[in-house]
């Protein structure tokens, strides 16, 4: 039997799904009893009618009382979204496949790549996520920053201190092939139909854990605390990578690296130019955290429904002399964490736990940057995130957020008194202006008026804390349409080399690269 696609059912929230069949029935006009299966394909929450929310479902339906019907409407069938499993290439393979970084790009390739029984080794310079938290809770708790196990750094990359956002591209194959991933190492099923679908921190931490296993399992190996510090190659190919483990220096042989080494890695950045990587400057975007009570940007959103479902999420955007300045990365229900990886330098982030249950919610405020905006070079972006981190931490006094009321930000006084707030380890007192370049501190100003409007108390009851640097890569590494650097071997990939903005896509390119060595090489 034939399953057909049919959008738009709607039900009103608090009705359960169970009648989701009845309503389908009704959109086709047939009897409730000839729907015989069906499944949601895709949900998402109307709220643009603050007093009649609704959730929009897409299904799949078999009904064959409705199929002439469906077809006379032109109506395709549906069929679920798949990937095609390469064939096995012919090029023998030189050494071992290599990746570098355990982010979901190196995660995910490591994890094709092992299934496939391509046995790959999977380098990360920060420690298992385990190890990693107790890092980051000492951070939280007393300050103290270890550079190479941190929110950015370790186990999960960034995506594993965050609020666990899978931006779902339900056209993308790819797309249903991570969701597929995800829910058999533990998500919760409901992933795959949910338009804004989340894990949490806490559901993306066992999820990784379950995949570590799973590719160690399968014949991969992975070395943690383990930092790449050369990439060798002869007459334009790779041979060889160095890497520095426990102090002690390590060369293996390989004809193919995947490079999915993270936003952060500033210093492989500079050992990827020395080896002669093209690299170009990127795009991205820097600001501030702003944050208010969650009670404030749930009523706002749902009105009287706002405790049946639960922390809301906005989206926010403007444009201020002639650039950008949106909202991003909004973490409902969450906290406002210290995302900083270099000694003397701090920067924020933010991050949530599955149930969003805390007490505020935040998000970014960013300005666009145009590679003009920064300082020449292929590394001037990084540059200006330096900049700007150095000035909070030295307005903070340590890895503290420096931090003012929206209001006071607008009238350019230090705050007398910070509102309770989520940061840890402490939030300090102190002019954001002064950690920030005219034109990002400009327009933040310019965008208060459109922001205040769009949700009212936006502006007089948001903190600021600062700042957002690492909202994504600064540094694109050039690939070609076969993923390739410009030195053969060589495979960029993910949120780090400028080909990913968040989890889910940083986890497609890695399986696409995956993909890409499969049709290339013959198994070890």
């Amino acid at each position: 039997m034939k399953k057909w696609l049919i959008h738009e059912v709607r039900l009103p929230v608090g009705t359960p799904e169970t009648t989701l069949p009845r309503a389908a029935a009704r959109k086709l006009g047939i009897a409730p009893e000839e729907v015989q299966d069906w499944g949601i394909v895709r949900k998402s929450l109307d709220a643009r009618k603050k007093d009649s929310l609704a959730y929009k479902y897409s299904l799949w339906v078999q009904a064959d009382a409705a199929a002439h019907w469906m077809q006379k409407r032109g109506a395709a069938p549906y069929e679920a979204p798949a990937i095609p499993e390469p064939n096995e290439g012919e090029k023998p393979l030189d050494g071992r496949i290599l990746v570098v970084g355990a982010g979901p790009c190196g995660l995910f390739a490591a994890y094709r790549l092992a299934k496939r029984g391509y046995r790959p080794l999977l380098l990360e310079r920060g420690k298992l996520i385990e190890a990693r938290a107790v890092d980051f809770a000492r951070l939280q708790a007393e300050g103290v920053l270890d550079p190479e196990s941190n929110a950015c750094f370790g186990e999960g990359g960034a995506g594993a201190f965050s609020d666990g956002k899978l931006t779902a591209r339900n056209k993308d194959p790819f797309a249903a092939k991570v969701m597929e991933i995800f829910i058999h190492h533990g998500a919760p099923r409901e992933i795959a139909y949910l338009a804004k679908p989340h894990l949490g921190t806490d559901g993306i931490r066992r999820i990784i854990a379950s995949m570590r296993e799973e590719i160690r399992k399968s014949g991969g190996e992975i070395l943690f605390e383990a930092r790449l510090e050369k990439l060798l190659h002869r007459d334009g190919r790779l041979v060889a990578a160095e890497y520095v483990r426990q102090g002690q220096q390590h060369r293996i042989d390989c004809g193919a690296c995947i490079l999915a080494i993270g936003h952060s890695a500033r210093d492989t950045f500079s050992a990827l130019a020395e080896a002669g990587v093209y690299m170009q400057p990127k795009p991205f975007a820097m600001g501030v955290r702003v944050e208010h009570p969650r009670e404030m940007i749930d009523n706002w959103q749902y009105g009287a429904l706002a405790d049946e479902l639960g922390a809301a999420e906005y989206t926010l955007k403007t444009q201020v002399a002639g650039k950008g300045v949106y909202s991003f990365c909004m973490c409902p229900g969450g906290e406002v964490i210290c995302s900083a990886t270099e000694e003397g330098r701090t920067a924020v982030n933010g991050m949530s736990w599955h149930d969003r249950a805390q007490p505020f919610s935040n998000s970014a405020i960013v300005v666009s940057i145009a590679p003009e905006d920064m300082p020449a070079g292929v590394f001037g972006g990084i540059a200006l995130q330096r900049q700007l981190e150095g000035a909070a931490y030295r307005a903070a006094g340590g890895y503290g957020a420096p931090a003012q009321t929206y209001a006071d930000f607008l009238a350019g006084r230090v705050s007398a008194r910070l509102p309770e707030n989520s940061y840890h380890p402490y939030a300090a007192a102190a002019d954001l202006a002064a950690c920030l370049p005219d034109f990002i501190r400009t327009r933040l100003a310019g965008a208060a008026t459109a922001f205040e409007h769009a949700i009212p108390g936006f502006v007089s009851r948001g903190l600021l804390l600062g700042v957002e640097t690492r909202t994504s890569s600064p540094v694109r590494i050039v690939r070609d349409a076969l993923y390739r650097a410009n030195i053969l071997g060589i495979y960029p990939g993910g949120e780090g080399a400028g080909y990913a903005g968040g989890i889910m896509s940083a986890a497609i390119d890695g399986l696409r690269i995956a993909g890409q060595l499969i049709s290339e090489y013959r198994r070890p």
